[in-house]
């Protein structure tokens, strides 16, 4: 039977758009595993991704921003540290998604679902919530969770193997954060791309090279 990898999208994402992302994953894996896309149940507005984009400079064309097609994990407050709205209630509905269609193997994430799928692997780890049975983690573009219930959970450092894909083009900001969650995992792999805040797409031995890793995992 084939192992399941559960894959999140990033923030102002859906799951068809990091479906189209990840095929040479799908492709190459087929045979051992069946990766499925979940959704974020919280609607990103239209008027917030916009100004995400103006802020950060993302390429993002218009035709990707509107009614049903921007979702995310939860959606952070602007204090400091910020805190997570929205969390309870997703953690709750993963944990639904598992019992349709689970258990997974793993979770593959990206950007806020990287650091979603390490608040999973975390509440594991320290026997809080609910229990995924994950044995790895490919987190990419990833960061450490900033609400200060959720860092809690990262001590001691996380037990389960993960690789950890961050852009050498990323700004300095977000590779010290991409830096900081690979800290609180134990003995993890590191690889870094030669892109920003986007999965090596355009270059194929970067794709390669996390493909290579989970296909160790599964075996």
């Amino acid at each position: 039977m084939k192992k399941k990898i559960l894959c999140l999208h990033g923030y102002a994402m859906n799951r068809d758009w990091f479906r189209q992302w990840l095929q040479p994953v799908e492709l190459a894996l087929h045979s051992q595993a069946e990766l499925v896309y979940a959704q974020g149940p919280i609607v990103c507005p239209a008027d917030e991704v916009r100004a995400m984009v103006r802020q950060f400079q993302f390429k993002l064309s218009a035709t990707l921003i509107g009614p049903g097609l921007n979702w995310c994990w939860y959606r952070a407050t602007t204090d400091k540290p910020p805190h997570y709205i929205g969390l309870d209630e997703t953690l709750q509905w993963l944990h639904l998604l598992n019992e349709r269609e689970g258990p997974f193997d793993a979770v593959l994430g990206w950007s806020q679902g990287a650091a979603m799928a390490a608040i999973i692997a975390a509440q594991q780890q320290n026997g809080v919530g609910y229990d995924f049975s994950l044995r790895w983690l490919l987190l990419c573009g990833g960061f450490l969770p900033g609400d200060v219930e959720v860092r809690r959970l990262f001590s001691p450092a996380i037990q389960l193997p993960s690789l950890h894909a961050v852009g050498k083009l990323e700004s300095d900001f977000m590779r010290q954060r991409g830096k900081n969650l690979h800290a609180v995992f134990h003995q993890a792999d590191w690889l870094e791309t030669p892109v920003g805040h986007v999965l090596p797409l355009k270059h194929p031995d970067y794709m390669s090279r996390m493909i290579e890793w989970m296909l160790a995992q599964l075996q």
